[in-house]
């Protein structure tokens, strides 16, 4: 978690800095010899930056004491602010036999009005980086702890009106805050507080951390503690526990806690490229080793579904390299609708921008959202998910049962395979899907192919489901380019197959669609019944965002219904008809087509009359070829 590692930094670093400046200025003036000038000229060559020292006053002795006014170091001649570091008053005490030893040991070090100022440039260089001077440099590299036991010794560390300023233009962050010292709950040692608050591209972000004091950072006996809350929008991060060492972050016992409204909003918060949901919290245990962050043990609320699992991330391969193993036992269907940009539906956990997004749908008649994707984002990070869905929750209307896919992300290319969806009934819908982000238009494509589908399971909860029965196949081929579904489906080529051979489906349906109105009147009275379903079969031809209805059809045994005509995808609009040729003799028929027209969400129907009233017709239809005209169907690219 790359920017995790960047906010603990902010929070537990920042004040462990103002520590190490100060003892960093301990060493240059207890070794010059003329303190103000001497001190101000070498601490100038030493960071790099021009340093103004207002006065030095030191009272000697086996623990010296030293008090300076007006501290001041320049920023970088790219830095915005006029200083990188201000203090009104630095005081400390420090004892000189164990410097003798290397060791620093400050029995007190008060900071007074501290003011500092963090900037990252347009070619993410830090201000705080001492690069000019490469002597400095190699100082800090070795000084720099890298566990507890080499953290200066801080008996006694009070900051009071501490200001911090944080920029970074590139990335559209700004903070700025307090720093200070405060007294524990119970009488216990002083705790180092931190507070911010600004922007992060564009939104409101404030940051608190509580931490423990500065002589807990050294003293190795007992855990560090650290209480961190920031809130980025609408998304909340609590992180809070204890770390045994915390700059090594080892034994580590925290909970970290994860909430929004969409998961796909923590990539400028954290630079992990989160897939769109519905409003979340997700919960676990965060730990690392070295080079790598493990959040474990972790329970999700995802809209309506359930998950747990752990996640990985390494940070030693470049781009960085995310692991997750994810197993839900209560998916929620549409709570994946947002992976291609569609808000859940009308019920449910749903957020305010996913509500908006399906009252336009419904206001415009569209079905396919232009919702941006934000798939550049695949290219900050490598991947590797899973999700196994033991159950899976859906509409009555589509008989998903579970589902379970692997999705490999490599330098921007996304790709989902194996995607496996099992079907109630025993059917399986099955093949891959993937993105190509490397480009600022994402190239989209879709393979899948379903087998032993029964045709009744749609129908679930209907009155048609007794009366319909079948076992279909079928084959989808579609690429597409876009940011958001709309513009993908707008121009996507490719074709889209389905056939049965035998089954049967109401014959209310089929009466209603013929037109064969003496069928339809009785059946209204009578009740529906089932009549057998000869063939069908239908292919979708893509051509650049315009679908033609080619050899699509249902044969029974009374007439074979026909249906032509085309749908834009560019304006989501149909204008398609259902054309009956009756095989026998029929009392009353319209003589006419069904026709469908309209935007795709909401089509409407009416009659093609071509003669106005209902007359006898004779009909000469033959039954299809149903077997070979499915292989030549499935057979022509």
């Amino acid at each position: 978690m790359g920017r995790t590692a960047k906010i603990l930094s902010w929070s537990a670093g920042i004040f462990v800095a103002l520590i190490a400046v100060a003892v960093a200025a301990c060493y240059l003036f207890l070794t010059s010899d003329d303190f103000r000038s001497r001190v101000e000229g070498s601490a100038s060559t030493y960071s790099g930056r021009k340093t103004h020292i207002a006065k030095i006053s030191i009272d000697w002795g086996s623990t010296a004491h030293v008090h300076l006014d007006g501290v001041e170091v320049a920023n970088a001649d790219w830095g915005k602010a006029e200083h990188m570091l201000k203090a009104e008053q630095v005081d400390f005490d420090i004892r000189l036999w164990p410097l003798l030893k290397g060791d620093i040991v400050l029995p007190s070090l008060v900071l007074r009005k501290p003011e500092v100022a963090v900037e990252v440039g347009d070619k993410e260089q830090l201000n705080w980086s001492l690069g000019e001077s490469p002597v400095t440099t190699g100082l800090a590299k070795a000084a720099a702890p890298k566990e507890r036991t080499e953290m200066p010794l801080v008996g006694h560390l009070e900051i009071t009106d501490g200001r911090l300023s944080y920029r970074d233009a590139k990335r559209k962050l700004a903070l700025d805050g307090t720093v200070s010292t405060a007294e524990g709950k119970a009488g216990a040692q002083p705790q180092a507080e931190l507070r911010l608050t600004g922007k992060l591209e564009d939104q409101p972000l404030a940051l608190h951390f509580v931490g423990g004091s500065a002589l807990m950072l050294r003293d190795t006996s007992q855990p560090y503690p650290i209480d961190l809350n920031v809130d980025y929008g609408a998304t909340k991060l609590t992180l809070k526990g204890t770390v045994q060492d915390p700059f090594q972050w080892t034994g580590a016992n925290a909970d970290l806690t994860l909430s929004g409204p969409n998961l796909s909003e923590i990539y400028p918060l954290l630079g992990i490229p989160g897939p769109p949901t519905p409003p979340y919290r997700i919960s676990g245990k965060l730990d690392r080793e070295p080079g790598l962050w493990k959040f474990v043990n972790t329970k999700w609320h995802v809209g309506d579904s359930d998950l747990t699992g752990d996640i990985l991330i390494d940070e030693t391969k470049k781009p960085e390299f995310l692991t997750a193993r994810l197993v839900s036992q209560n998916l929620a269907f549409a709570d994946l609708a947002p992976l291609v940009g569609a808000p859940p539906g009308k019920t449910g956990n749903v957020s305010p921008q996913q509500k908006q997004t399906q009252q336009q749908l419904e206001a415009t008649g569209d079905l396919f959202p232009n919702v941006p994707l934000h798939t550049e984002r695949l290219r900050a990070m490598n991947m590797d998910v899973t999700l196994d869905a033991k159950k899976v929750v859906a509409p009555a209307y589509l008989p998903v049962q579970a589902l379970s896919f692997r999705v490999l992300i490599n330098d921007g290319v996304a790709t989902a395979k194996p995607l496996t969806l099992s079907l109630i009934g025993g059917g399986t819908i099955a093949g891959e899907l993937a993105i190509d982000a490397q480009t600022d238009l994402p190239k989209v494509r879709a393979a899948l192919k379903g087998s032993n589908i029964e045709l009744g399971m749609f129908f679930r909860n209907s009155r048609y489901f007794d009366t319909t029965k079948g076992k279909i196949q079928g084959q989808v081929a579609l690429a597409g380019a876009g940011k958001s579904l709309a513009q993908v489906m707008s121009v996507a080529d490719g074709n889209v197959e389905v056939a049965m051979t035998g089954g049967s489906v109401s014959s209310l349906m089929v009466s209603l669609a013929g037109l064969q109105l003496f069928d339809a009147l009785i059946l209204y009275v009578t009740g529906d019944n089932r009549i057998p379903i000869l063939c069908a079969l239908g292919r979708l031809n893509f051509q650049h965002g315009i679908v033609i209805f080619d050899r699509t059809l249902l044969d029974t045994q009374k007439s074979v219904l026909h249906v032509g005509g085309q749908v834009s995808l560019q304006s989501q609009v149909v204008n398609a008809q259902v054309k009956a040729d009756p095989k026998s003799f029929d009392l009353l028929d319209l003589h006419g087509p069904v026709l469908v027209q309209g935007k795709i969400r909401s089509p409407q129907i009416s009659i093609g009359r071509v003669i106005p009233i209902p007359t006898p017709v004779f009909g000469d239809a033959k039954t299809v070829a149903c077997d070979a005209t499915t292989r030549q169907l499935f057979s022509t690219q």
